[in-house]
């Protein structure tokens, strides 16, 4: 079969090598430079991926099966858009826009059985704020203009680092305390599968970077049980009926489970790339594959899974850089890397100094 893969970084290598394992033909849209992928798939079009209406025309004339990428707001964006023109199995085109839409999205989502909810607003004025508050732009990822703000001095310059751009809305948000997950999923045809929960490490506030990953989840079976009824519901509010969702949630002492946002992408972080097969058992690119190919069959879980993470280097983490060091040649580490030993401090998720993927019969602790 054909398919269609949206962008050719290293953020997309592992799709195009996954569905060349798996015997299909591979035809790759992005800008030459930087284009990693270009030499293992079958057909490559150096051509930005914003050009969406010609990436349109060539996939008609392509006679693709599907269209995908993983990972990637961006190329999310366009794998609807040609999936919705060209009615394949995608998300809708006009779901993904309303999920673009954080406000949107809790306006969708605020009658999902077991889901609490969260007091939020976009932003007019100063007045009637409640502290502490989080600040964050209306459409965003990847943490980028997300801060807390405690008092009136935190939020004066919280506003202006949530405005990532001039035309940016910005939206206030109920803070609430809580363990942070991920939960990967695979929709098809409207049936929703929780494959894997994540427990997320954040670097806390102001900005609430992800330092790490483990798989998993630490959370009793109640709660587990919970967010297994809660996905379903949550997707179906907001028009997901396929492929990969990353959504976002923390989970308080008391056991409210609440929503802090759904990507309709894999996990980032080599979250969906790697750590999800590597602790469940299931090959999540090649779920995410036969969705958009529609070929997709219910996943089946392994009965032992392994503990699986990743931990990543920045100045918030410098004391687990003697972890590092000591870690290398240990038979639990599945990859590393040190970029840098002078660590830098990270203020979204696209800024670190290095990072350690383990794969064990346990959590492993630092």
């Amino acid at each position: 079969m054909k398919l269609a893969i949206i962008g050719a970084s290293t953020g997309q290598l592992p799709l195009c090598k996954k569905a060349k394992e798996l015997g299909h033909e591979v035809i790759c849209f992005a800008w030459d430079n930087g284009a990693v992928c270009k030499d293992i798939v079958d057909t490559f079009y150096p051509i930005s991926i914003f050009e969406k209406d010609q990436i349109l025309e060539i996939c008609k004339r392509e006679k693709i099966d599907g269209v995908l990428s993983n990972a990637s707001d961006v190329t999310a964006e366009i794998v609807s858009f040609i999936a919705t023109e060209m009615n394949l199995h995608g998300v809708n085109y006009d779901a993904f826009l309303r999920l673009k839409d954080k406000s949107q999205v809790r306006l969708l989502t605020a009658s999902v059985d077991h889901l609490s909810q969260v007091s939020n607003e976009i932003l007019k004025d100063d007045t009637n704020v409640i502290y502490p508050c989080i600040l964050k732009p209306v459409t965003g990822n990847s943490k980028k203009g997300v801060i807390l703000a405690k008092t009136p001095d935190d939020f004066v310059r919280a506003k202006e680092y949530a405005k990532i751009d001039p035309d940016c809305k910005i939206l206030m948000e109920q803070y609430i305390e809580g363990h942070e997950v991920s939960v990967e999923s695979i929709s098809y045809e409207g049936n929703h599968y929780v494959i894997q929960i994540t427990d997320k490490d954040s670097g806390g506030a102001p900005h609430f970077v992800e330092l790490g990953h483990h798989e998993p989840t630490s959370l009793s079976i109640g709660i587990v049980d919970k967010i297994h009824k809660i996905i379903p519901s949550l997707l179906k509010s907001v028009g997901v009926d396929n492929g990969a969702t990353h959504v976002e949630m923390k989970i308080t002492e008391n056991g409210d489970v609440y929503l802090i946002e759904i990507n309709p992408r894999g996990g980032g972080d080599n979250i969906s790339n790697l750590l999800v097969e590597l602790s469940s058992g299931i090959d999540y690119l090649r779920c995410m594959i036969d969705v958009a190919l529609g070929i997709f069959k219910e996943p089946i879980r392994v009965s032992e899974p392994a503990y699986a993470g990743i931990y990543y280097l920045c100045k918030q983490t410098a004391d687990l850089l003697p972890f590092f060091l000591r870690a290398k040649g240990a038979d639990w580490v599945f990859d590393m890397e040190i970029f840098n030993t002078e660590l830098n401090e990270s203020h979204s998720n696209y800024e670190r100094d290095g990072y350690l993927i383990y794969k064990a019969n346990k959590k492993v602790v630092p």
